[in-house]
């Protein structure tokens, strides 16, 4: 038995377990050799401590919690309880005991004699057996020799998509937070070298018990040894922790992608430190090694089963893909392919992007929100293919106009169309009629003029003086054109739904009126041939000439609120932008178009710092 116990059991455990196992079989030859003692008492001592060993073996296992860390109470009693039968319990030390201890008896004629060659042949082995093995047995007495790591706060139990580790945490261990930095290694992990690190992505009460989404975010090379696998410990020590929270952009992190999300837009369930996530700002991630943008365009409320009827709450948010930034081009270049299922998301850091220098006819419209990356309008691009600014009354149409016609001053003739009386306010501008306007057209000594009308409605008059306007300056701009000196040229239709309506708002109701607007309609879709552009000012575009509104290859719309306005731009922008509209801050707008860097639309900031 002890040959057995020392070659097979215990050279690779030590449990309470071998020592039920050794102790059971010694109780059963004690009860068999009972009538050889010839002293009761001997017998009853010898076989009580065997006893006691077994029943301390079966406490310690009884004890034992799973449920617990390593540190609870019930633990730490079960642990040194199991050091102690492990210690007396293992088969060089009990059958030692019992060898020696029916040695001295046989000496003291305790028990019946027996042959001395037998007994002389039986310490010879027993002396060979404990050579097998010289190692000390007092080292397994010596509670903390394998130091506990007193970070450990739960057991894995399952894994979603590779990422993500769910975890039941340990009863003395509920009060992990989201967002705390831990380490484990995983069972299933292709080496045993490194260890996982991670964060605490979220936290759920399911069924009287705590578990935790754990998120893989990177992998640790270092001093992992002293790790068991599947458990997972909290990084605790305040110099390590400080570190691992900035190498792995804790304060940036914003989610995971999830399901249902596609090449040109993402889906990722928020999880924030800092709950300041708004519609518009830039988000990266990591995917086929490449740094990729995304824009969130909105937010919605989720629930996931957990168990049976069990579910959790959670926001799920959408984002755009603008993909990654080339900054040569100053503008985003499509990725073609879809990011992996709980591919981390983080807020967009650009400050180490370093934006070369532009000029004119480059113009900054204004910035991605919360960065510095430029959104970038070709002011000729957006002259020659006509101009749209759209929006509600003060949301900033008439502001980014006025910074437009200053840019296009360096070589382009801005003529504009009021009807309020305030552009003269605001701008220098030469008040044009029919006897000077071909002089301001071919002359260098304006840049900007102003033709103001009188009334604000779309009666008759005012379209065929508007209509009659146009006809001078195309004439102009075509003759310009046949004598191979081009003229550049920005018609700025403010109040557009009233210079050029939509035929179903015409204010008066014969066939006339309807020909007039399509005749400037033709204009608009001939002007661009010989240098003529348009930048049409709107607030809706219900009553807007579509046929004038299609011809605008780029569009700045500001915030809004009508279904109409919906309905066209969708086919511009898309459904998710759209729905973005009513919820744009002050000052911020949706570009895209043929004038803008981007290649693809996207909400900016166009705010300026006084």
């Amino acid at each position: 038995m002890l040959l057995f116990s020392i070659l097979f059991i215990e050279p690779y455990y030590s449990s309470p377990k071998n020592v039920i196992t050794n102790t059971i079989p010694l109780v059963l030859v004690y009860l068999s050799v009972k009538g050889s003692f010839n002293h009761e008492a001997a017998w009853w001592v010898s076989i009580g401590v065997i006893l006691f060993l077994l029943a301390m073996a079966i406490l310690s296992l009884a004890l034992s919690n799973q449920q617990f860390s390593p540190e609870a109470p019930v633990n730490k009693l079960s642990n040194w309880l199991k050091n102690l039968v492990v210690m007396f319990g293992q088969g060089k030390v009990i059958y030692s005991f019992v060898f020696i201890s029916i040695l001295f008896l046989y000496k003291a004629q305790i028990i019946d004699p027996v042959g001395d060659s037998y007994m002389l042949m039986m310490v010879g082995l027993w002396g060979g057996t404990l050579l097998i093995n010289s190692k000390s047995m007092h080292s397994r007495f010596l509670y903390g020799k394998k130091k506990i790591n007193t970070d450990a706060i739960g057991e894995i139990f399952g894994v979603q998509s590779k990422k993500i580790f769910l975890v039941k945490l340990f009863e003395d261990r509920k009060s992990i937070k989201k967002f705390d930095v831990v380490k484990f290694k995983y069972s299933m992990q292709d080496s045993n070298e490194y260890a996982i690190r991670g964060v605490v992505f979220d936290t759920y009460l399911l069924n009287q018990e705590k578990w935790a989404k754990v998120l893989q975010l990177s992998t640790d090379n270092g001093n992992n040894q002293t790790f068991d696998k599947n458990i997972v410990y909290k990084v605790s020590e305040k110099d390590e922790r400080e570190a691992l929270e900035k190498e792995l952009n804790i304060e940036n992190f914003v989610g995971v992608i999830i399901e249902g999300s596609t090449i040109g837009s993402v889906k990722f369930e928020y999880s924030k430190k800092v709950d300041d996530l708004q519609e518009g700002d830039l988000l990266e991630l990591k995917t086929g090694g490449k740094r990729l943008f995304y824009q969130v365009v909105g937010g919605t409320t989720e629930f996931e089963k957990l168990e049976n009827k069990n579910e959790s709450g959670f926001i799920e948010g959408e984002a755009l893909q603008l993909g990654e930034w080339q900054n040569e081009q100053l503008s985003f270049q499509k990725f073609g392919w879809v990011p992996h299922i709980n591919t981390p998301v983080f807020k967009a850091d650009t400050s180490n992007i370093e934006v070369q220098a532009f000029k004119y006819p480059e113009y900054q419209l204004g910035v991605i929100p919360n960065t510095q990356l430029p959104s970038v309008i070709n002011l000729h691009d957006a002259v020659s293919h006509h101009l749209a600014l759209l929006g509600v009354t003060g949301s900033g149409k008439s502001f980014l106009a006025r910074e437009i016609i200053r840019e296009l001053g360096n070589d382009t003739k801005v003529i504009c169309v009021d009807f309020t009386g305030e552009w003269r306010k605001e701008i220098e501008a030469l008040a044009l009629t029919k006897d000077n306007i071909n002089d301001f057209l071919t002359g260098d000594e304006h840049t900007t003029g102003l033709i103001e009308l009188p009334v604000m409605s779309n009666t008759v008059e005012v379209i065929a003086a508007t209509e009659r306007l146009f006809s001078t300056i195309f004439d102009s701009a075509k003759a310009a054109y046949d004598a191979d000196d081009p003229l550049k040229i920005c018609l700025v239709l403010e109040e557009a739904h009233t210079i050029v309506p939509e035929s179903n708002f015409l204010g008066v109701n014969n066939w006339d009126s309807k020909a007039i607007v399509n005749k400037m309609g033709q204009i608009a879709l001939q002007g661009r041939k010989y240098g003529v552009g348009l930048m049409v000012i709107a607030q809706r575009t219900a009553n807007v000439s579509k046929t004038v509104l299609t011809q605008c290859n780029t569009i700045v719309c500001f915030q809004a609120f009508d279904e109409t306005s919906f309905i066209f731009l969708s086919n511009y922008i898309g459904g998710s932008l759209v729905q973005a509209l009513p919820n744009l801050n002050k000052y911020h707008a949706v570009v895209t178009g043929k004038a803008i860097r981007a290649n693809i639309p996207m909400i900016v900031n166009l705010e300026r710092k006084v």
